[in-house]
């Protein structure tokens, strides 16, 4: 990059080939937990969300509610679970979809 240009093509500026590429702020995949009854005891436990960890291992995308320190190491990507993720691309947007996970379009939203 040259001044402020990328390299070959004096017209598009890093600004503009930002405009170009979409990017999206991902959310993980979330599930409500909590106690299951009409006991009196119950009323004092409220149901609380919990966010599942999209993993991407060598192309195929996964779901973990607990991922292990020493496993995160050996994947390719990881998203953890509860967290909002900026710059997603679309090519890892439409491969997540695809992989039939239980992510949706409702998990992006245009940056």
């Amino acid at each position: 990059m040259i001044d402020g240009r990328a390299r070959g093509n004096s017209s598009l500026t890093v600004n503009s080939l930002r405009r170009i590429m979409a990017t999206y702020t991902f959310l993980t995949p979330t599930l409500e937990q909590g106690l299951i009854g009409n006991h009196r005891l119950f009323q004092f436990f409220t149901q609380r969300t919990k966010g599942y960890t999209v993993i991407n291992n060598a192309g195929v995308y996964s779901l973990t509610q607990y991922p292990a320190q020493d496993d995160l190491e050996t994947y390719t990507a990881y998203y953890m679970g509860g967290c909002i993720h900026k710059g997603i691309t679309d090519a890892i947007k439409t491969a997540m979809i695809a992989a039939s996970i239980g992510i949706t379009e409702s998990n992006f939203t245009a940056e």
